[in-house]
């Protein structure tokens, strides 16, 4: 898929809309719109960069950031007190090439919450 007609990358440029809720270097965490878990949020490269890409070692330093993103929005949330889990989605699963995470966390008591 090409640049410019990736809703990810649309999403960073603030061309679409999303609900923000942390920016870090090299990531933009936006609150997923159709939530599976009280807590549901896509960490997003700010690069459009394909999975096949990012996972074969091709961007130095790229995971270390990516971590970075993602416990800084694990604490945002207090899932380091409750749980949490990381979805890195490929192949059949993977509906965006735009290298992307899914956070999911919340209670276990609450409706939809992480089992």
């Amino acid at each position: 898929m090409a640049e410019n007609d990736c809703l990810f990358c649309k999403i960073v440029k603030g061309e679409e809309p999303a609900e923000k809720v942390l920016e870090t270097e090299g990531f933009l965490v936006i609150k997923n719109k159709f939530p599976v878990s009280p807590v549901h949020v896509l960490v997003l490269d700010k690069k459009h960069r394909e999975k096949k890409d990012t996972l074969s070692g091709q961007y130095p330093g790229f995971w270390d950031l990516l971590m970075d993103a993602v416990w800084k929005t694990v604490k945002h949330f207090k899932l380091d007190k409750t749980g949490y889990k990381l979805v890195n989605n490929g192949a059949g699963y993977n509906h965006f090439e735009h290298e992307h995470l899914h956070i999911l966390g919340g209670s276990q008591e609450e409706p939809g919450g992480m089992t």
